[in-house]
C-alpha cells in the first residue's frame, strides 16, 4: 500500500535513497562502529574485534527484523541494537556502550544531510549555469516591465533572468556558510555528559565525528541542537521562494494575452486538458509553485521542534520523520525541474518587442526625464506627462500627436521625439547589469571551488 506521493510520484531516486530507512539504519551502525574505534583508542573499552559489525554494514542491517522486535519493545533504536546483536551472533559486548538513542538518530541524520548537501549544491550550480547562458543570450532583448500587473518602463529579459541568478548566488552563499553549523553530530550519551565514558568522553565524540566528516557538538543536552535543522530548512524554504517566484512569472508570461514565454510542450504526445484538446498549460511551473508551498510549510513544525523539555523529550521525533526528508527530497525535485523548464523555455522575442511597441505609455518615465533635462522642473514635467497620459487613455489618438501639442512640441524636433518614444532605446544599464551579474557569479563560484 502506497500513501505518500513521495513514494509514488515526487522526488528523484538518488535523493530518496539517502533518506531510505535501510540507509538510515546502516548509518546508525556506522556510528556505532566508529564510536567503538574511538573508545578503543582512548582505552575506554578493551581492544575488540568488530569484524562482525563491519560485515553487517556491508550486508545491510536486517530492517525486517527491526520491525518485528519494535512491535514488542515499542522502541526502534532498541530494536536496532538487538537486531545487530543477533546478526553478529551476539558477539557485540560493547555495542552502544555509553551511547543513547539520539546519538544514533542525530548523527545518522547529519550523515544523510552530508550526502544530500553535495546534491543540493550541485543542483544550485546547474541552475546557475543555465541562467548564466540565458542571461547572456537575452541581455539586450527589450520587453515590458510590469508593476502592479500594469505596463511600466522597459527592461530586458536578460535583466529579469539576472535577478533570478543573483538570488541563487545568495542561496549558494547561505548554504556554504551554514554547512559547518548544520552537519554536526555527537556521541555524548544520555543528557549529553558522556558520563559512562568518563573525562575522555568528549574526545571520543570529537574523534568519531572527525572520522565521519562531521562537526561535533561542544555542549548540548541529549539532542543535537535543533536550531541547526531550523536554519537549514529556512534556507531550503528561501530557495523554494525563488523557485515559486520564477514559476509564477513564467505562468503569467505564458498567458495567451501576453505570450512572451512558454514551457516546452510535446505537441506529438502531450495532453493539456481532458476536456479542451487545444490547451497548453504551464503545468511544470504550476507543479513547482505547488510543492514550493509545501516545503515552506515544513519550517513551522521544525521550528517548534527546537523547543523540548529539559535535556530532551519526543516532541521533535515524529514530525522530523517528515520535515527533513520531505524538504530535502522536494527541494531537489523542484530545483531539477525548474532547471529543465529554463533550459527548454521558449522565448518569444518578437512578441516581447510587439507588446513593448504596442504600449507607448511605457515610455512615460523617459518623457518626464527628457523634459526635466531641458529645464522644466521635475514636478512640472511629471504633471505634463501625467496629463498627456490621461488624454491618451481617455481620448485615444496617437501619443506623438498629443505630445506635439504640449511643451514637447516647442522643445523637441519630430525626429528627436521619434527616438525618445522608441521604448527599445530606454533600457538604461540593463545590459551592463546582466554582464556584471554573470561576472560576479563566475568569480564567486571560482572562490568557492578554491
Amino acid at each position: 500500500m502506497i500513501v505518500s506521493p513521495i513514494d509514488s510520484r515526487y522526488g528523484r531516486e538518488e535523493v530518496k535513497r539517502i533518506f531510505d530507512i535501510q540507509n538510515r539504519f546502516n548509518l546508525m551502525l556506522k556510528v556505532e562502529i566508529e564510536t567503538m574505534k574511538a573508545q578503543m583508542e582512548e582505552k575506554i573499552i578493551p581492544n575488540i574485534k568488530i569484524d562482525d559489525m563491519e560485515r553487517i554494514l556491508e550486508e545491510g542491517v536486517n530492517i525486517k527484523r527491526i520491525g518485528e522486535i519494535e512491535k514488542e519493545t515499542h522502541h526502534d533504536i532498541m530494536a536496532f541494537i538487538r537486531t545487530v546483536s543477533e546478526q553478529s551472533g551476539n558477539n557485540t559486548p560493547f555495542l552502544h556502550f555509553g551511547l543513547t538513542s539520539n546519538d544514533l538518530i542525530d548523527t545518522s541524520m547529519a550523515l544523510q544531510l552530508k550526502d544530500f548537501y553535495d546534491i543540493l549544491l550541485k543542483d544550485i550550480y546547474e541552475i546557475q549555469e543555465t541562467l548564466i547562458e540565458k542571461v547572456q543570450m537575452y541581455a539586450r532583448t527589450p520587453m515590458l516591465g510590469r508593476t502592479h500587473g500594469q505596463h511600466a518602463s522597459p527592461i530586458t529579459f536578460g535583466l529579469k533572468l539576472a535577478s533570478w541568478l543573483e538570488e541563487f548566488n545568495r542561496h549558494l552563499q547561505r548554504l556554504r556558510e551554514a554547512k559547518p553549523r548544520v552537519l554536526v553530530g555527537k556521541v555524548l550519551g544520555p543528557v549529553g555528559t558522556a558520563a559512562s565514558m568518563g573525562k575522555k568522553g568528549y574526545d571520543v565524540s570529537r574523534k568519531c565525528m572527525e572520522r565521519l566528516g562531521l562537526q561535533s557538538e561542544l555542549a548540548t543536552g541529549q539532542l543535537v541542537a535543533r536550531d541547526r535543522y531550523v536554519e537549514l530548512l529556512q534556507i531550503i524554504a528561501g530557495i523554494s521562494v525563488t523557485l515559486d517566484k520564477i514559476g509564477t512569472e513564467i505562468r503569467n508570461l505564458q498567458r495567451p494575452e501576453i505570450n512572451e514565454v512558454m514551457e516546452y510542450f510535446d505537441s506529438e504526445k502531450q495532453v493539456g486538458s481532458s476536456a479542451m484538446p487545444s490547451k497548453r498549460n504551464p503545468i511544470e511551473s504550476e507543479n513547482v509553485c505547488s510543492l514550493s508551498r509545501l516545503i515552506r510549510a515544513m519550517v513551522v513544525p521544525e521550528t517548534e521542534s527546537a523547543v523540548t523539555w529539559h535535556e530532551r523529550d519526543l516532541t521533535n521525533s515524529a514530525l522530523e520523520r517528515f520535515t527533513i526528508p520531505y524538504s530535502c527530497i522536494l527541494i531537489d525535485y523542484i530545483l531539477v525541474k525548474m532547471n529543465r523548464i529554463l533550459k527548454n523555455l521558449r522565448v518569444n522575442v518578437d512578441v516581447m518587442k510587439r507588446n513593448l511597441q504596442s504600449s507607448p505609455l511605457c515610455i512615460s518615465e523617459r518623457l518626464t526625464s527628457e523634459l526635466t533635462l531641458k529645464g522644466v522642473d521635475r514636478q512640472s514635467s511629471h504633471e505634463i506627462v501625467r496629463k498627456i497620459s490621461m488624454e491618451y487613455y481617455e481620448k485615444g489618438g496617437t501619443l506623438m500627436d498629443i505630445i506635439k501639442k504640449t511643451e514637447f512640441g516647442k522643445i523637441f524636433k519630430e525626429n528627436e521625439l521619434e527616438e525618445i518614444l522608441n521604448p527599445e532605446n530606454f533600457t538604461g544599464s540593463a545590459e551592463y547589469m546582466c554582464q556584471n551579474v554573470v561576472k560576479n557569479t563566475l568569480e564567486m563560484r571560482g572562490k568557492l571551488n578554491d
